[in-house]
């Protein structure tokens, strides 16, 4: 029992921890499930730049090219992560 304790311990600190998404990994569409999570039931809505935001995420979601959605999304997620930016 303590082997398997141990065992399933080891594990869990082995284990990489994802904050949702990964830059540069090819695709665009993790970026925008982690925005679509931070913003659910209009979680940081009371950001100061939380519009800005949003046509940011729009203007990310019209580029085919996975590099230039994924900069212009991770610019999306910077203007609603705490402590909210106000420029």
């Amino acid at each position: 029992m303590k082997s398997l304790a141990l065992a399933l311990l080891i594990c869990c600190f082995s284990v990489t921890a994802m904050a949702g998404h990964s830059r540069d990994n090819g695709t665009c569409d993790d970026d925008k499930t982690h925005y679509e999570n931070m913003t659910v039931n209009g979680k940081r809505s009371d950001a100061p730049l939380y519009a800005e935001s949003q046509a940011m995420r729009d203007k990310a979601h019209s580029y085919n090219n996975y590099k230039l959605c994924e900069k212009y999304m991770e610019e999306a997620l910077r203007m609603i992560r705490k402590p909210y930016p106000t420029e």
